[in-house]
């Protein structure tokens, strides 16, 4: 069951020894990382400090939780639960554990984890099946709950548009996997790419004016760019090896992504023009954050990962040129899904 549920979680990010260098800058003390971990037996969700410190279990549960979604305007956690029918279902707490309000129960939720929308009002989440699904908001107290795509097709939410007018999902509706954009009051789905090929993982850039997303237009799957009406298509990376996953840096001057161009998966930066790409983690015999799970902090001065160079998943952290690699978590147990608090 265990290993069923392991599956399913990695499924859900899917569809998202230290190194000497600079001292890590600084952090606010009440600055922490919130993680999920099956140290305990099972997946919880677990918070701790910037260094690894006082690591404080947040759910205690008997059954799974896991993928943690921070919104800093309501200092609050969504996550994915393990009902106890066996479904996934979607609850939401303060940083201190407290608070829990369930959003979604007894629902199967579909391979996409959830996401606050800017305002914090509202949260998206895909709900459904592995052929079937759609992408639902509910609101902050789980008492609206709306089926904004509502097709036949299989709908995964995306991402928010930067004012959270719009959201931006992937969909088989018209033949391969394409990215469409809708308004969050309902109405119709706008393709952003040909559909004769398939994309995925739009993000904007800070300032909303370039989406960076990866795509098997050209062959094998590389990262392009474009306008946020889906115009001005540029390719930003070109190797023969797996190009996806695209971050911006929080200045928009840099964009972080995963790439298997070395034979495993390694961290690369590169400028936003696709210039002067960089492998920041440099361990061949590693994995990292294969999920694409890795994320900016929010000063753009570090970066989080998750890796199996010690052995096992653990959490790290390193300086955003890929300098001071520290294991966070470093313990047996599965620990990734790791998110910024601030």
């Amino acid at each position: 069951m265990k290993k069923s549920v392991v599956l399913l979680l990695v499924a859900i990010v899917m569809l998202a020894g230290c190194q000497l260098g600079p001292v890590v800058p600084e952090r606010p003390p009440e600055a922490r990382i919130a993680f999920m971990t099956d140290r305990d037996g099972n997946f919880e969700i677990y918070v701790m400090e910037r260094d690894g410190s006082n690591p404080v279990n947040l759910t205690n549960s008997e059954t799974n939780e896991g993928l943690p979604a921070w919104s800093s305007r309501l200092s609050s956690l969504a996550y994915i639960s393990q009902q106890q029918s066996g479904n996934l279902g979607l609850q939401r707490m303060d940083a201190g554990g407290n608070n829990v309000i369930t959003l979604s129960e007894n629902d199967s939720l579909a391979p996409s984890p959830p996401a606050w929308s800017p305002t914090g009002q509202w949260l998206a989440f895909g709900q459904g099946d592995q052929q079937t699904a759609d992408v639902y908001l509910t609101d902050a107290a789980g008492e609206q709950l709306v089926n904004l795509t509502d097709s036949p097709a299989f709908d995964l939410f995306a991402t928010w548009t930067p004012d959270g007018s719009h959201v931006l999902f992937l969909s088989d509706r018209d033949g391969n996997i394409a990215i469409y954009s809708m308004p969050v009051t309902g109405g119709e789905a706008t393709a952003l790419t040909d559909t004769s090929f398939g994309s995925g993982r739009p993000v904007f850039s800070p300032d909303g004016q370039h989406i960076a997303f990866m795509s098997n237009m050209d062959g094998d799957i590389e990262l392009y760019s474009m306008d946020p009406d889906g115009g001005n298509i540029v390719r930003l990376t070109e190797s023969p090896g797996f190009d996806g996953f695209p971050l911006w840096s929080p200045d928009g001057r840099k964009i972080m992504f995963l790439s298997g161009r070395d034979g495993n998966a390694e961290i690369y930066v590169m400028n936003a023009d696709g210039s002067d790409p960089v492998n920041l983690t440099n361990t061949p015999d590693a994995q990292e954050s294969v999920e694409g799970d890795f994320s900016w902090s929010p000063d753009g001065q570090q970066i989080l990962f998750h890796s199996n160079a010690d052995g096992d998943v653990e959490v790290y952290v390193m300086n955003a040129d890929g300098s001071n690699v520290i294991n966070l978590t470093d313990n047996s147990a599965t620990d990734f899904g790791a998110v910024w608090i601030e």
